[in-house]
This record gives C-alpha cells, sequence and structure tokens, in this order.
C-alpha cells in the first residue's frame, strides 16, 4: 500500500498499486478491548473513480450503499481485532502522555491496515471496485485508563 500525495493537499488522492484513488468518504469507528483500553478515530475510504463510473453505468448507483455497508462492516472488524491486538503495556512507562498516544495510534494503524487487507482483495475481486481504507492517524485516541466510545459505531 503506497500512500502519495498527488494533488498538493494532503490525503485527497493516493496511489495504490499504480491507481490513482480518490478521497470518497470519511468513516468513524470506535471500539474497546475491556473497560480501561480501545480506540476511536477517523478512518478515510478511497475508490478510483473511473471504477465508480463504470459502475454507476452498468450496475446503477444504488448498488453503492450496499457497497457503503460491507466497507463499514469489514473496516469496524477489523478495528475491533486491531484494538484487542493492540500492546498498550509497551507505553507503560512513557512519561510523555503525546509520545505515548503518537505510538498506540501508529502502532493501532499498522494494525488495522494490515487486518483489513484481505478484506479489502476479496471486496475488489468481487465487486471490481478498487479501494482502500486508511486510519487518520492524527485523529486515532487510544484510551488507557477508561475506554469511552461516545455513541455505537
Amino acid at each position: 500500500m503506497l500512500q502519495k500525495d498527488l494533488l498538493g493537499t494532503p490525503d485527497l488522492s493516493i496511489l495504490k498499486d499504480g491507481k490513482l484513488l480518490q478521497l470518497v468518504r470519511t468513516m468513524e469507528g470506535g471500539a474497546c478491548k475491556n473497560d480501561q483500553q480501545g480506540a476511536t478515530g477517523l478512518f478515510k475510504l478511497y475508490a478510483n473513480a473511473d471504477d465508480i463510473e463504470r459502475i454507476k453505468q452498468t450496475q446503477g448507483a444504488e448498488i453503492f450503499a450496499d457497497f457503503e455497508i460491507h466497507i463499514q462492516d469489514f473496516s469496524m472488524l477489523a478495528l475491533q481485532q486491531a484494538v484487542k491486538r493492540l500492546n498498550y503495556s509497551a507505553v507503560a512507562n512513557l512519561k510523555n502522555k503525546n509520545h505515548a498516544q503518537e505510538q498506540l495510534a501508529t502502532e493501532l494503524s499498522t494494525l488495522f491496515i494490515a487486518l483489513v487487507a484481505n478484506d479489502i482483495a476479496e471486496f475488489e475481486a468481487s465487486t471490481t471496485l478498487n479501494i482502500d481504507v486508511i486510519p487518520d492517524t492524527d485523529s486515532l485516541q487510544v484510551y488507557l485508563d477508561g475506554c469511552a466510545i461516545p455513541h455505537s459505531h
């Protein structure tokens, strides 16, 4: 997965496997591992504009509502798995809470990307729509002292 700034504005488009994907949606997600640990944040959904147009022409625009639900479902599952696997104790001795937060957000992003990769590949194969779902690392809030998910995701 190669993320690259192509338009001069960060994150509006990425290059994945030689194809230009454009930001089409930002999703919010959150999960708790237990009462103390968990995470919330934003996840960017990218898709290939040419694929979107082709699918609209052949299958109708209504199909995208189904795609959206499917993408949300597998992304939420990947987030839940990443939150469960995240090593929260790795930052236990860090005095700087901002550094601890950054380290955990980076690790959570890496876990999420690895866990969602197969679902994305299966989705692309079945729909012919090239996509990617990437956590917005700066938006990730990792909870260590009380998991607070503001509303169900």
